[in-house]
């Protein structure tokens, strides 16, 4: 099994609704064809059964696999967004 590469997005463009339409890795910028999953990750949780204190830092993401393409072949990607920040992460899969 290879590891997926990882890259900060510099760019994601969203519906307005926080959900990926667009965006570049490696320098070419992808339009997704197709949103494959959709889930959110809440992180830290332990933080909270633990002492019962809410951290908004927590580490919260919402994810997406997707399919998306410059002009070519189809490639399959895991976008990442960090709940508290909105900055983006990009992996191939």
């Amino acid at each position: 099994m290879s590891v997926p590469e990882i890259s900060p997005a510099y760019e994601v463009v969203s519906d307005g609704a926080a959900t990926p339409i667009e965006f570049t890795f490696r320098g070419k910028r992808f339009r997704i064809h197709a949103v494959l999953s959709r889930w959110c990750e809440a992180g830290g949780w332990w933080n909270r059964v633990s002492d019962g204190i809410y951290r908004p830092d927590d580490g919260a993401r919402a994810l997406w696999t997707v399919e998306a393409a410059p002009i070519g072949a189809l490639n399959t990607f895991q976008l990442e967004r960090d709940e508290i920040t909105g900055s983006w992460i990009v992996k191939q899969v």
